[in-house]
Order: structure tokens, then sequence, then C-alpha cells
């Protein structure tokens, strides 16, 4: 038994199932991982990255080299990178309580301590840094769901350069022939 499995595994065929298996578990083993690590994020964003997921794979279904000269798979893992980002600035607004800081320092706090000035205009100071952080990741997240969008439609629309034309004017050409055949007959 152990000489035909050992024989078996030989075989291209068995051994192009092992590999295609293994490919799959990987492929999983990957996906889980993102699952996971965007669980934090919420409902829009795992539907966000369900939608591009199923676009990403349809690409690789229908020409999986345009998927892998564009490292679609990576981008993915980028996406998930960026999200997870962007919850970490919310729960750090959130957490310092940045909601409740006032726009900018106010004018009448000669009564409060210099060392608590500083303190607050510091917290000022890192909140609006932080919603800037937040515009770049917002705006990085909606850049990836468009580029995948662009590559799922350009892949999706079939890209063969027939002359259609050509194929038209041969026809209507040879009905013009058969035409002038069939009155030279009759005349």
């Amino acid at each position: 038994m152990v000489t035909v499995a050992a024989n078996a595994a030989r075989l291209a065929r068995v051994r192009r199932y092992i590999d295609e298996q293994a490919h799959a578990r990987a492929k999983q083993r990957r996906e889980l991982g993102r699952l996971k690590q965007l669980r934090v994020c919420g409902a829009a964003r795992l539907r966000q990255y369900g939608e591009l997921r199923t676009l990403v794979e349809e690409v690789e279904r229908i020409d999986a080299a345009e998927a892998e000269r564009f490292d679609l798979q990576d981008l993915l893992d980028h996406y998930v990178r960026v999200a997870v980002s962007h919850q970490r600035c919310l729960e750090s607004l959130r957490l310092a309580g940045a909601d409740a800081l006032p726009a900018a320092t106010p004018i009448g706090e000669a009564t409060k301590s210099r060392r608590r000035r500083e303190i607050l205009q510091r917290r000022i100071r890192h909140r609006d840094q932080c919603a800037r952080r937040m515009e770049k990741l917002v705006d990085e997240l909606e850049g990836i769901d468009e580029l995948v969008r662009l590559v799922a439609q350009r892949t999706a629309c079939p890209s063969f350069e027939l002359e259609l034309d050509r194929e038209i004017d041969r026809r209507l050409w040879e009905l013009d022939e058969v035409d002038a055949a069939l009155h030279q007959l009759s005349a």
C-alpha cells in the first residue's frame, strides 16, 4: 500500500490535485485571517469587503493572469489593514472623549493652570491630526474599492479585436454580387 501511494504521488495528475488542495487551504487561511481582523470594523466594512472579495474571485475566474498582474489578493490585504487602522483611529477618538473637546482652545480659560491648558491644546491637536488621518484612510479605502471595481469591469468586458464592420461588409458585398449575377442571368 505504501509503495502504491508513493508511486501515485509521482503521477502528474495526483501531484496537481495535491497542489490545488494546498493552494485552496492557504487561500482559506488567508481569508479567515482577513475576516478575523475585519470583525472589529463593523458590518458596513465587512459588507464592502465581501463585495470586493466577490469581484476579485470573479476576476480570478475570468482571467487569472489579470488578477495576478494587479495583485488583487494583496490589494484585499491592504484594504483590511487600512480598514483596521481607520477603526483604531475611531476608537482612539471615542476612548479619549474627543467629541467633548472644544473646536479650539477657549480664550476665557485663564482660571485653568498653564499645564492644564497645554494638555488641552495637545489633545485638540491630536484630535485634529487623527481626524485628518482618518480622512486619508477613508480616501484610500474608497480608492481600493474603485480600483477593484475597475479591474473587474475591464476583465468582464470582452477584449477581442475583431473587425466587426468587415464581417458585415463582406456579407453585404456577397449579397450585392448574388443580386448582380441574378440580374445578369435574367437579362
